[in-house]
């Protein structure tokens, strides 16, 4: 079989996506002969192994698929919603912030990346997993945070998030004290310090959201881009993603009031040389995005100015 069991009625199914990223998981909760798919993955993958991970467990993809719930709306999480949606007939679920990404994958490249003309073209016609050239749908369902979500006599709690981009979402599964948490946390395989943001995501709400998970008596850790965590590993990884989220913050403040002033190519630049911290390299907009939302942030918080040629000074 082609899933594997985490802990009871959990399976995930495991995708290819680019090597930075590791892979992409899609799980399966399966309870009373129902299933629930949590993030149909990209376009292609794990695209017909989900169907057959159903199929091995001697479930019917046709009748017992009760919804394809979506953490968030970037197009390695929703890309194969349509196609699953049409094999199994299941409502779609995702959060309204993200639900225009649904409709329209190529918004992701448009309003959710710092991303030039020709950065646009080339994605637009790209035919990697994080393509944006698949077919969009309507959401079914909108989710809001302190949602219930049930499949049988499983019960999760949606908890927006709001930090990876406005619309994240994680479910809490308080029985299992399983969390499956997308990309708030471990958004990188082997390393809960590196992440990135989209244009509408928030530092201060990842910062919050990561505190908020860790008084959750969670004992499986389920992100998408990396391994299952559990039991003493879970709070470790979850101290390391707040770090690395402050480390970030931090070496940004440091590199402005060491060149007295700094645009966003700079900042991008001496962030990629120091190596002192982990950073997204496999699409060159993933990180200056990032930076430019933590400066505005900064800029919230009194710590640097910005001017109108894109510039930032110590405050």
């Amino acid at each position: 079989m082609n899933a594997k069991e985490i802990v009871s009625g959990i399976y995930v199914v495991k995708g290819k996506f680019a090597d930075e990223f590791g892979f992409i998981a899609s799980y399966l909760v399966v309870d009373d002969d129902e299933i629930l798919v949590i993030d149909p993955g990209t376009a292609g993958n794990p695209g017909k192994a989900i169907l057959k991970a159903i199929k091995d467990l001697g479930l019917s993809h046709r009748k017992d698929v009760v919804g394809i719930l979506c953490t968030h709306g970037h197009p390695d999480h929703i890309g194969g919603a349509a196609r699953l949606q049409k094999a199994t007939g299941a409502p779609v679920m995702i959060h309204r912030n993200d639900a225009e990404l649904l409709r329209t994958p190529q918004l992701f490249i448009k309003e959710r990346l710092r991303m030039d003309f020709a950065g646009r073209v080339a994605m637009k016609f790209d035919k990697s997993p994080m393509r944006v050239n698949f077919q969009g749908i309507e959401p079914d369902r909108f989710i809001e945070d302190g949602d219930t979500i049930r499949v049988g006599s499983t019960a999760l709690t949606v908890i927006l998030t709001g930090g990876h981009c406005s619309g994240h979402c994680v479910f809490f599964d308080a029985t299992r004290k399983a969390l499956f948490s997308g990309d708030e946390v471990n958004n990188f395989p082997n390393d809960p310090r590196k992440f990135y943001v989209d244009l509408t995501g928030s530092l201060s709400a990842k910062l919050a959201a990561i505190e908020h998970l860790r008084t959750l008596d969670i004992e499986f850790l389920l992100p998408a881009h990396d391994v299952a965590h559990i039991l003493r590993d879970v709070s470790l990884q979850f101290e390391e993603a707040s770090n690395g989220v402050i480390q970030f913050q931090d070496f940004l403040l440091e590199h402005i009031s060491l060149r007295g002033d700094a645009d966003i190519n700079q900042l991008t630049f001496d962030m990629i040389r120091a190596r002192s911290i982990p950073v997204p390299q496999s699409n060159p907009a993933l990180l200056p995005t990032t930076i430019q939302v933590t400066l505005k942030a900064l800029e919230k918080a009194g710590l640097i100015h910005g001017n109108d040629n894109g510039v930032w000074h110590p405050a």
